[in-house]
């Protein structure tokens, strides 16, 4: 089980680590919550424990870019020095499945992780989207279409989650930067158009098939689900691309 384990302070980090590995889990600490964010969108974790209090991106912000943005459900354990009623009220509400606070106990944490997980077997079922032929499953982040899985890059399916999870809706461009590509200064409105052509190929969102992935000049993106008297039969498609 992969389980990260991101705080500022490198003492607690290397302590919690040391007592995870030892009862058989893989650990990957982070200093920070920007360090996590990235690594989080290449590599899959079963929990990850979080401190509140960090510098540049905190742990509320971590939290909300999961739950909000990616619509990720792993289990979520809050470690912090923050100790009132209120801010333990606040961050359960806000998506945080347990909260200890600073200074924490080995056969605590271990029985907590063992509670977080039960809990996240039990909904993996639940946490699967179905539109149509496509069957989205954020946890084990996979998409299938009529059944096949098809191959995404993470920020394929993140855009893929997200344009279906606001199926209807215009979407600008600013939204679809800020939600998947978060943090990353360097990504432009051009990458945003390629990767929607690419998705668009790859779940065969085209009106032959019943769904329509509109660019709205200068305002973003929409995806629809057509009626029937909309779809355009794959004959007439055809005929029309000879000339």
């Amino acid at each position: 089980m992969n389980i990260a384990v991101v705080d500022d302070d490198a003492d607690i980090a290397e302590l919690i680590s040391l007592w995870l590995e030892a009862e058989g889990y893989s650990c990957f600490p982070f200093a920070d919550g920007e360090a996590f964010t990235q690594a989080a969108q290449k590599t899959s974790f079963e929990v990850v424990l979080l401190d509140w209090v960090m510098p540049e991106v905190d742990g509320e912000q971590v939290l909300n870019w999961m739950r909000s943005r990616r619509g990720d459900d792993t289990p979520v354990i809050f470690i912090t020095a923050r100790t009132t009623e209120a801010d333990m009220i606040r961050i359960l509400n806000e998506g945080a499945d347990d909260y200890l606070t600073k200074p924490v106990s080995k056969g605590e944490l271990l029985a907590r992780i063992s509670a977080v997980t039960r809990r996240a077997g039990r909904r993996t079922e639940q946490l699967k989207m179905e539109y149509g032929p496509y069957e989205i499953n954020p946890r084990t982040r996979t998409l299938r279409f009529d059944g096949e899985q098809v191959r995404l890059t993470a920020k394929e399916f993140e855009l893929a989650l997200y344009i279906f999870s606001n199926m209807g809706r215009l979407l600008s461009r600013n939204q679809i930067l800020s939600t998947v590509w978060g943090y990353e200064p360097d990504v432009n409105t051009r990458t945003i158009d390629t990767h929607i052509s690419r998705i668009r190929k790859k779940l065969h969102l085209s009106p032959e098939n019943g769904w329509r992935l509109s660019s709205i000049y200068h305002q973003g993106y929409r995806l629809e689900q057509l009626s029937p008297e909309d779809v355009v039969p794959i004959s007439r498609t055809a005929g029309r691309s000879k000339h």
